[in-house]
């Protein structure tokens, strides 16, 4: 791995050719043929305006997390567990919905249809184990609709929401415990409901991969050692696939065969070893870790785990954008590597 670029950056939310959209703390950028524009999401809280100056402080307390989704030129976010949306022509920034249980969903989780329909779900803590909601917009994300309730006791979060271009149906992943991780495969107006799996770790994932034949995701288990599973569409059966060093929670595309995935530095018996992975295949069988990023000496408990993400937006082997939290060296930076 070959490293282009380095930035201060905290989170690269989407890069496609000449767009690039990133935060730090508050603050979003967007950058579009070398002019860059940014804005401050609200915060009103004095004391977190005075700690968001500090990058361990926003580790401890989380202010560096929020969510950009990019929509047809405007973006979606969520930051602080309220949802906005930002105008791109007339730079006006909307609150459209205040989250019931989670201040911000998974990197990736957000998705759309090909009309424009927009899913996620909710992400929080959720000791209680309260409902969880599944929202839509069908309007860009000016206005959203709680499509699709998880009852009291049966999960506590979503990892996120998959449109599945081979079958129009939209997939929800679902954690963490015993009967509590699943997938849900829905129409878009989720009407029409199955859950597949038997709530075991197996199926714990936070993101899916979908092919004609089959459909692919990475466990997700610190409790155990997380596979590559591969799930045969015709026989609704599972094939366990190759091991990996921990948790995975993000997957990116490349192209038809060329595939990124990471693995995260957490707590638990199914971490192998101190290190976050980056991993590769070209034939969604083997997957090989072409670069490892140690965890910091950082406490995990309050001080995240070690995370590897990927940005949005259609990129190449030898321009790809990552976003690491808690490892040495590299901690709250975002780097433009080449893995060609």
């Amino acid at each position: 791995m070959k490293i282009i670029q380095q930035s201060n950056r905290e989170i690269i939310h989407f890069a496609e050719q000449d767009t690039l959209i990133s935060s730090r703390y508050r603050t979003i950028y967007i950058k579009t043929d070398e002019k860059e524009v940014s804005f401050k999401l609200p915060e009103k809280n004095i004391f977190k305006r005075v700690f968001g100056l500090f990058r361990i402080t926003r580790r401890l307390l989380r202010l560096d997390k929020c969510n950009v989704f990019y929509h047809k030129n405007n973006l979606i976010l969520i930051r602080q567990g309220v949802v906005y949306h930002y105008n791109s022509s007339t730079k006006a920034l909307r609150e459209t919905l205040k989250l019931r249980n989670c201040r911000n969903v998974m990197h990736q989780s957000i998705n759309s249809t090909p009309e424009g329909y927009i899913y996620f779900g909710e992400y929080g803590a959720n000791n209680e184990r309260t409902t969880v909601p599944v929202y839509r917009s069908i309007d860009g994300g000016l206005s959203w609709k709680e499509i699709y309730t998880f009852p009291e006791k049966s999960i506590k979060h979503v990892h996120g929401c998959y449109y599945d271009e081979y079958t129009d149906k939209i997939w929800v992943c679902t954690g963490d415990f015993k009967d509590e991780s699943w997938l849900l495969v829905a129409n878009k107006d989720f009407t029409e409901v199955k859950k597949i799996g038997d709530g075991q770790q197996k199926y714990r994932t936070c993101s899916i991969i979908f092919t004609k034949e089959k459909v692919h995701w990475l466990m997700d288990s610190p409790i155990e050692p997380s596979h590559h599973i591969i799930f045969d569409r015709k026989t609704e059966t599972i094939e366990i696939g190759q091991k990996l060093m921990g948790p995975a929670w993000y997957t990116k595309k490349i192209d038809d065969t060329t595939y990124l995935a990471t693995t995260t530095r957490e707590i638990g018996p199914g971490v192998l070893d101190n290190n976050a992975h980056l991993y590769i295949t070209k034939d969604l069988k083997n997957w090989v870790s072409i670069k490892q990023f140690e965890k910091d000496n950082w406490t995990m408990k309050y001080f995240k785990f070690g995370i590897i993400g990927f940005a949005d937006g259609k990129q190449s082997l030898d321009a790809v954008h990552i976003f690491l939290e808690a490892v040495k060296k590299y901690d709250g930076k975002s780097l433009l590597c080449d893995l060609s």
